[in-house]
Order: structure tokens, then C-alpha cells, then sequence
């Protein structure tokens, strides 16, 4: 994982300010806008579909990969079937939520039912987090492929993207520990109000971007980009 590269590429692009600003913009209209649902959403749709053209223009080597923000319908369908794609994948993530928040008043405040939670969680969350490593890397393999084919069932080809990931174990290792490293990273950025939900996204993007194309050009064996 050429880490370096990808928190310095997006810059060569002598358009790469412009671009970026509109990104920044979308992420900060998109956190202050979620608890409304749809506006939030249709923001962060946009990005997901800017990052949808990002991989596809790093596939095709373009020179100057980071995306014009036109063809905003395009954006936006793109963006909607990759949030079709995360919402699936994380439905374990958020049923265990929703029981942990519907059966709160079950445990009760008291040693005992603090006890029965704890023990729950204990039980519950290394499942989760195995879950979770294992199908991260295949949905980024899925935006991968969606990006060169346009086809939103690539996301749902489990056992085929499965068998990928078994193909090389190693590189499947070390791309989740560079992107649990990036993840953190921005998560933090994130975090702080205001500057941090401007600052994020126009950062991430192109991270983000380029370290799954990149890895699926070496699990699937496309002609790497920049």
C-alpha cells in the first residue's frame, strides 16, 4: 500500500483546490444536515459518487483523477447505490444497536443487570468486529467493481468476493491495518465540530479512493492508476 501517494496525488491536479472545496462543502452540509435525512443523505450521496468516479478514473489512468463535480444526477444515482451497498453491510452493525437500545429498560440500572449486558456485549462485539473485518475489504472490492461496471449486484456477490479476498490473504491484511490506521485518522479530523466536518471529507476522499483502487488492482490485477 503506497501510503504516501495517496495523501499527496490529488494535489498535482492544478485543479485540486476547486474540487476539493465543493467536497468540504458537502461534508459540512451533510453533518449538519443528517437529523433532516434527505438533505443529509442526497450530500453524502454525492460524495459516495464522486468516489465512485475517483476508483474508475484511477482504473483508467487518467492524469487528473479527482472528479469534476458535473453530472450531479449521475453523482447522485452512483452515490445511492453505494448507501444501498453500506446499509446492507451493516445491518448487523445496527440491529445490535437497535436491541441494545430497545432492551435498555430490560437491564435495569442495577448490578445485576449491568452484569447481564456486559456479558451480552462480551459475547456479541468479537462477532461483530470479525464481521466487520471480513466484509470491509469485500465492499471495497464491491465499489471497486461497481465503479468499472455500473452494476449495483457486484456488491452482493459474496462468495465471489470472499474467494478474491482468499486469494491474497497477506494484502487483504495489510490494507485493513493501513485503512484502520486511516479511518482513526479522519474519525478524530471528523470529530472536531465544524472545522473538522469541513476539513474531512475534501481530505479522505482522495485517500480513500486511491487506497481501494489500489487494492483491487492488486487482488483482481487491473492496470494500476496514478
Amino acid at each position: 500500500m503506497n501510503l504516501g501517494r495517496a495523501f499527496t496525488y490529488a494535489f498535482d491536479d492544478p485543479q485540486a483546490m476547486e474540487k476539493l472545496a465543493v467536497a468540504a462543502a458537502l461534508g459540512f452540509v451533510g453533518a449538519i444536515t443528517l437529523p433532516l435525512l434527505l438533505a443529509g443523505l442526497a450530500a453524502y450521496a454525492l460524495l459516495l459518487g464522486a468516489l465512485v468516479e475517483l476508483i474508475r478514473n484511477l482504473h483508467d489512468r487518467k492524469p487528473w483523477p479527482l472528479p469534476r463535480w458535473n453530472d450531479l444526477n449521475a453523482k447522485l444515482r452512483q452515490g445511492g447505490a453505494v448507501l444501498t451497498a453500506l446499509l446492507v453491510y451493516n445491518l448487523p452493525n445496527l440491529l445490535l444497536g437497535c436491541c441494545a437500545a430497545l432492551t435498555s429498560s430490560f437491564w435495569g440500572d442495577g448490578v445485576l443487570g449491568n452484569l447481564l449486558l456486559a456479558t451480552t456485549l462480551c459475547c456479541a462485539l468479537p462477532l461483530l468486529l470479525a464481521y466487520n473485518l471480513l466484509t470491509w475489504p469485500m465492499l471495497a472490492l464491491g465499489l471497486a467493481r461497481y465503479a468499472d461496471e455500473g452494476n449495483i449486484v457486484v456488491f452482493f456477490q459474496f462468495g465471489d468476493l470472499f474467494a478474491a479476498l482468499r486469494r491474497r490473504p497477506g494484502l487483504t491484511l495489510q490494507w485493513l491495518a493501513v485503512m484502520v490506521g486511516v479511518s482513526l485518522f479522519f474519525g478524530l479530523v471528523f470529530a472536531i465540530p465544524c472545522i473538522g466536518w469541513v476539513a474531512a471529507p475534501p481530505l479522505a476522499l482522495p485517500v480513500i479512493g486511491y487506497l481501494t483502487a489500489q487494492y483491487a488492482v492488486q487482488i483482481e490485477g487491473y492496470q494500476p492508476g496514478r
